[in-house]
């Protein structure tokens, strides 16, 4: 009996860790990215980032003189004017946006007539923004509509 007993505590001790819970972190910092895969088997089609599935911000600073372009990628989500407004400041919207994308166009200075935001090839503008003035700590925010391929201002 004793060697019975002694034998299902081993067998015990040598299962319990497979029956152990794992410590997983309960909160995530947003910079965490997930391969988005087309399927078993299928090929990658890239990244999927927390902040991109919360439409969080990836935050861009840009500043200096002169006349300013900007590109802005998927991976951008709010782009902000710092110091010494610029000469213009033209923004062309994300290529491939998904379905409510939020762009938002910030500054900490008054940028007076400058700031001009066009739509990507194929895309629309539901309302023109074009030569417009964001005034010091405010903003102008851009949510996309995939059925109509249309950027729509709503803030």
């Amino acid at each position: 009996m004793r060697k019975l007993l002694l034998s299902t505590a081993l067998m015990l001790g040598l299962c319990a860790p497979a029956f152990a819970q794992q410590v997983v972190p309960n909160a995530i910092s947003g910079n965490e990215c997930w391969n988005a895969g087309q399927g078993p088997g299928g090929p990658s089609t890239g990244f999927m980032c927390a902040f991109m599935m919360r439409n969080g911000s990836a935050f861009a600073t840009f500043s200096g003189s002169g006349a300013f372009t900007t590109q802005m990628t998927n991976l951008q989500s709010v782009l902000f004017w710092v110091g010494t407004a610029p000469t213009t400041w033209t923004i062309t919207t994300p290529a491939n946006p998904f379905d409510g994308e939020i762009i938002q166009v910030a500054t900490d200075t008054t940028l007076t007539s400058l700031v001009t935001v066009t739509p990507n090839t194929g895309q629309s503008m539901h309302t023109t923004f074009s030569a417009q003035t964001i005034a010091l700590t405010t903003s102008v925010e851009f949510e996309y509509q995939l059925s109509s391929t249309t950027w729509f201002r709503i803030r």
